[in-house]
């Protein structure tokens, strides 16, 4: 058929079916050697919703090639749409924190005006930003389904790492403060876990588990969940909490399973253990780290 009725047909234009013929992504079935008049076979619609597909999907053209020429496997396709999940996953996050940050921003202005000479501290809570935070915040099933395509992209031998971190004395910090103060330390904490995890990318994914408890799962030895471990800690430490109303010294107690990839069953069941070197983190007491190699 000619480009015109095939273009028609699948509702593209004849321009852009040059175009990919010039690319070499969709190339005609047959080319007329007179008038050089592109013909195409009903067949061929098949390729072309799969190229439009993937490319609505963010895609690159060329990957869409390399994806499409010689034989499709399933599995090979699942894998590139898990890494493209992923990618889209990675840039929401960076996008809802800028969100965050210039919901901070904007109240700072309205309430204290515009000053040059006046150092910005953005690291203070309005009441609407701690709102829009905790609710953006990444639940268990969230977190399943990121777990899942890091699971997905790694090898047998690979490491991984998962942190579960509970509050100290969260529950004194509501009764003595109220829900407000309590939720703004909720998400103080929050922030100390992105920022120690951040080098991670997006071999790390994030949750809340409950109230007061948020799990980490990620592509990471020991020695590096560990590191990050103690990394939040450290920013606890430093974090003033007065700033935001709270009159204790918010500290936490941490568990991490470290293991590899072909000895996790159920990565479910992995991240649900994790209560157990957390359990005996708390046993030693708040600040307190304990990790179980498995």
């Amino acid at each position: 058929m000619k480009i015109s009725e095939f273009a028609s047909l699948n509702h593209v234009t004849a321009k852009l079916l040059r175009h990919y013929d010039e690319i070499g992504l969709l190339k005609p079935a047959c080319i007329d050697a007179e008038n050089g008049y592109r013909s195409y076979d009903a067949a061929q619609a098949h390729r072309l919703d799969w190229i439009l597909i993937l490319k609505n999907l963010g895609f690159a053209l060329g990957d869409i090639r390399t994806l499409l020429d010689g034989p499709v496997e399933s599995r090979n396709l699942i894998m590139e749409l898990i890494r493209k999940r992923r990618e889209i996953g990675e840039n929401l996050n960076e996008q809802i924190q800028k969100k965050i940050l210039i919901d901070r921003l904007v109240l700072l202005l309205e309430k204290e005006g515009f000053h040059m000479n006046e150092k910005i501290n953005l690291m203070h809570f309005e009441k609407e930003s701690v709102h829009d935070i905790k609710k953006n915040m990444p639940n268990l099933e969230a977190l399943f389904d990121s777990a899942q395509g890091i699971m997905a992209l790694c090898a047998a031998q690979d490491e991984i790492g998962v942190l579960r971190l509970d509050l100290s004395r969260f529950k004194a910090v509501n009764d003595t403060h109220g829900f407000e103060v309590g939720d703004k330390v909720i998400v103080a904490c929050h922030d100390a876990i992105l920022q120690a995890f951040e080098p991670f990318g997006g071999d790390a994914a994030f949750g809340r588990a409950h109230g007061d408890e948020f799990v980490v799962f990620a592509k990471a030895g020991a020695d590096a969940m560990q590191g990050a471990a103690e990394s939040i800690l450290r920013l606890m430490r430093e974090f003033d909490w007065h700033s935001i109303g709270c009159s204790f010294h918010m500290t936490a107690k941490i568990g991490i399973i470290s293991t590899l990839k072909s000895r996790i069953q159920d990565f479910r069941q992995t991240i649900s253990d994790s209560a157990e070197p957390l359990n005996a983190a708390a046993d030693k007491g708040p600040g307190s780290i304990v990790l179980d190699h498995r």
